[in-house]
C-alpha cells in the first residue's frame, strides 16, 4: 500500500450527537474516523453530498422547481412579505 500523507481535521460537535453516531457506526463495525472518511470519499466520487438533504423534504424540491421555472412570488416591501408569511398557515 502506498504511503499517503494525511491531515488532521478538528471539528466541534455536540457530545450527544457524537456519541449517537459512534454507536451507529460501532454497530456497523466502523469507528467515527472511518465513517467520516467514507463520507468524504463518497462526496468526492459523486461530486455531491452522499445523501439527499431532507430537512425541508418535498417542499424544498418543489420550491426549487418553481424558482427554476420562474414561478416565484415577489413583494413590494417587507410588510407585504410578512403578510404573505402570516397567511401561509391558512
Amino acid at each position: 500500500m502506498q504511503n499517503v500523507e494525511k491531515d488532521r481535521i478538528s471539528i466541534r460537535v455536540d457530545r450527544s450527537r457524537k456519541e449517537a453516531a459512534q454507536k451507529v457506526f460501532n454497530e456497523m463495525g466502523l469507528d467515527l474516523g472511518t465513517a467520516i472518511n467514507i463520507f468524504l470519499a463518497q462526496s468526492i466520487r459523486d461530486q455531491a453530498l452522499p445523501f439527499r438533504p431532507s430537512v425541508y423534504g418535498q417542499r424544498l424540491t418543489q420550491a426549487l422547481k418553481e424558482a427554476k421555472n420562474g414561478d416565484v412570488t415577489t413583494f413590494d416591501n417587507e410588510k407585504a412579505f410578512y403578510r404573505y408569511l402570516d397567511n401561509l398557515g391558512d
